[in-house]
């Protein structure tokens, strides 16, 4: 990594305290062309590499998070303001399973495929499906989720023999340079993954670069922009964007389980995640009074503090342009007669950027807390007469990342899942399966689009090669020069006999059979003259 001048900066805040916790290199365009540079010729060597080497180096990175999954907790919780048992449970747990799932089955999920074919036309031929490696993948990653995000997604793509580059977001960028130097420590070559700290200008300068991919998590403005600065090169990118992620509570839901799910689902990370649960539509039943006094009575007892405390259950905002646009969605909404039955206030006594764990209801789907992505402590509450309403109202949103369907009996949860236009659906649960690498991640509409993780995230960072192998002479190809009336009898008989009806089967096959071949010895006949050896002649050797 190349060193900037010492006034070249940016700083990390801790969100709970405001106090300094360290600075950065903010990193321009010569640094950021070096690296990139860098990455393309480690590239030449690194995409050589067996599978097996790579899987033993994935383990001891492996093997590193669990040494240092202290250390590791402790700067996350301090650099974002995470509770600890979440920086355990959602940022270290993800990669570490990712670790052994590559490790298992990336060559395996890679491997060559052969692709039978059916016209029988094609039967000398031999067609194989290759996965290889695109060359380097630019990973500019967010600071909801600063270890596990770029981690979990630098893994796969360095697994199938990219090499990386990643810009960790110029809010969490000591736990960026962590990751580098875990990366080199568990033995990596030091070109395969390397790390770009900066602000959103070193993003920007990435972005225009020789990439063979980029990946974006973020704000939808910021993939949009990313996608234009990306278009000057036509680099492909994968967005995972915002949400507005609804919860969908049927008359059946059991209550302790719905409220304790909803409660945690709503305000884990301080609301703040693309999945959190942003909007809950319940639907009218004889337990609904009951479920909200549940979630009310949950809510007001979590204990809002400082992450080092280990008693606390949220945490701070990450900064004051997020509390104020949380302070605002809030006040519109009692502005607009929906009333606060919890929480509802910034907690500027607590000496960070908090916002209390606030439950609303008496809201409207015209609010823009039930329109626009909040990324903040509150859940929104809309009691709705039915299922149809309720599924109507979810899926009017801009956004399509994931939703959550709570209810007693499993099929009806299922039937209302396929109804709803997003890319994840979770019945009796939230939020866990970003941390789960065999399941593929991704949303549609403002969300964003393309895969991660899974089998379908290793293909999004290769290049899908279909080679097909054919001996040459032998059997003439039909569809070759010279065309004639003959050859238009034989592939519309050949079209008959494969695809018409049965009554026209056979005059095909005659029509095919019968001109198939009429051409086939001039072909075969120029051919065979093109192969002989020229004869000498006299100034020939």
């Amino acid at each position: 990594m190349v060193v900037t001048k010492p006034a070249e900066t940016i700083e990390s805040i801790n969100p709970a305290t405001k106090q300094s916790l360290g600075r950065a290199p903010l990193m321009g365009e010569s640094e950021v062309n070096a690296a990139v540079e860098i990455a393309w010729k480690t590239f030449e060597h690194w995409q050589l590499t067996s599978y097996n080497k790579r899987a033993k180096l994935v383990l001891k990175f492996r093997q590193l998070i669990a040494n240092k999954a202290d250390e590791l907790a402790s700067l996350i919780s301090e650099e974002v303001g995470k509770p600890l048992p979440e920086a355990y449970l959602s940022e270290l747990c993800g990669p570490l399973d990712t670790c052994v799932w590559l490790a298992e089955n990336c060559e395996r999920l890679l491997a060559d495929q052969p692709m039978p074919l059916a016209n029988p036309l094609l039967s000398s031929k031999q067609s194989i499906i290759a996965f290889e490696p695109l060359g380097v993948v630019g990973i500019i990653s967010p600071w909801n989720y600063p270890f596990a995000i770029p981690t979990m997604t630098a893994l796969m793509a360095i697994m199938v023999g990219n090499t990386v580059l990643i810009k960790p977001s110029e809010k969490s960028p000591l736990i960026g340079i962590k990751i580098g130097e875990l990366f080199l420590e568990a033995g990596f070559p030091p070109g395969v993954v390397q790390i770009l700290t900066g602000d959103g200008s070193t993003g920007k300068i990435l972005s225009r670069t020789n990439l063979s991919k980029l990946i974006f998590t973020g704000s939808v403005e910021g993939g949009s922009a990313l996608m234009a600065q990306a278009s000057a090169r036509l680099t492909p990118v994968t967005l995972e964007l915002g949400g507005k992620d609804a919860a969908i509570v049927l008359p059946d839901a059991p209550i302790d389980w719905t409220a304790r799910g909803l409660v945690w689902g709503a305000f884990t990370n301080a609301g703040q995640a693309c999945a959190s649960v942003e909007r809950v539509y319940i639907v009218k039943g004889k337990n609904t009074d009951k479920l909200i006094d549940s979630i009310v009575s949950m809510t007001s007892k979590l204990k809002l503090g400082p992450a080092t405390d280990a008693m606390t259950d949220v945490g701070p905002l990450i900064d004051q342009s997020q509390l104020d646009h949380v302070v605002r969605q809030v006040d519109e909404a009692v502005l607009g007669e929906a009333k606060c039955l919890t929480g509802g206030h910034a907690r500027t006594d607590l000496g960070g950027f908090f916002f209390e764990p606030t439950v609303i209801t008496g809201v409207n789907q015209q609010m823009k807390i039930m329109r626009e992505e909040t990324f903040g402590p509150v859940m929104p509450i809309l009691v709705v007469d039915s299922e149809d309403q309720a599924v109507e109202l979810a899926n009017d949103s801009e956004y399509g990342l994931t939703a959550t369907v709570w209810a007693g009996k499993l099929n009806r949860a299922e039937c209302v899942a396929r109804d709803l236009n997003v890319g994840t659906v979770l019945i009796n649960d939230c939020l866990f399966s970003h941390a789960t690498p065999q399941l593929p991640w991704g949303g549609i509409k403002k969300s964003g689009f393309g895969k991660g993780h899974s089998i379908f995230g290793l293909q999004d960072l290769c290049n899908i090669k279909h080679i097909s192998i054919d001996a040459a002479g032998g059997a003439h190809r039909v569809w070759w020069y010279p065309y004639s009336k003959s050859k238009i009898k034989m592939a519309q008989g050949g079209i008959q006999l494969l695809h018409g009806k049965l009554t026209k089967r056979t005059a095909g096959l005659v029509n095919f059979v019968g001109n198939m071949f009429t051409d086939a010895p001039k072909q075969v006949a120029q051919i065979k003259k093109s192969d002989e050896p020229a004869e000498k002649t006299d100034n020939q050797d």
